[in-house]
């Protein structure tokens, strides 16, 4: 929370950008029969009304809930994929680890306010020989809705002085959106599998069966 609160502040984002991910998260659940919150959507007023949790969350709409359940997900080299029943989606990269010295005592981080996602991200995106401009639909992790506003801004979706015009539910929708976001209700609204079951999702995605 302190993170996030110092990054919007340092960029004048206003809190609407966070409800926007969260109505946009329990929209998508609404088209969802798997999803936990499907039947119970989500608008500007119920969220406004919410209790706060520690700012700038409010109660569950900005966090990620807490489910049991199972996901997987088959990985097999791209000859064998060919061969298989379904549809085959490609991995085309792969990344991890942090920023400089994201390691550093969180509260003493020469970055305070990021994810540490811009090395990750300049990898991936060097790896799949890809960029930003090359995505019309993201599935974005969030614990929190902070989060998926960080990740945005260091994978290069959106810059950060552009986030209150882009971050609304009009662009964030899979019928309306200029760039979908967590078209199965993510963790917010779908269930909270550690966000397997978005990779699951962004198969669905690229086979054209979600």
């Amino acid at each position: 929370a302190m993170k996030i609160t110092r990054f919007m502040t340092d960029h004048g984002i206003r809190h609407e950008a966070l409800r926007a991910i969260a109505l946009t998260s329990y929209f998508h659940a609404q088209t969802n029969p798997r999803a936990v919150m499907q039947g119970r959507p989500l608008d500007v007023e119920k969220y406004e009304a919410s209790r706060w949790i520690i700012e700038p969350f409010h109660r569950l709409f900005d966090c990620c809930m807490e489910n049991d359940g199972a996901a997987a997900v088959l990985v097999v080299p791209a000859d064998r994929a060919r061969d298989l029943k379904q549809r085959p989606a490609y991995l085309l990269g792969a990344a991890q680890g942090g920023h400089h010295r994201s390691a550093a005592p969180v509260h003493n981080a020469p970055d305070y306010a990021s994810a540490h996602f811009p090395t990750v991200a300049r990898n991936l995106w060097a790896m799949a020989k890809l960029g930003p401009a090359d995505v019309d639909v993201l599935q974005a992790y969030e614990n929190f809705t902070g989060g998926v506003l960080l990740g945005m801004v260091e994978h290069g979706m959106v810059k950060a002085e552009e986030a209150n015009e882009f971050l609304v539910p009009e662009n964030l929708r899979f019928d309306t959106g200029k760039l979908p976001l967590n078209t199965s209700g993510g963790n917010l609204a779908e269930c909270y599998m550690h966000g397997l079951e978005m990779v699951n999702e962004a198969v669905r995605q690229l086979r054209g069966t979600a």
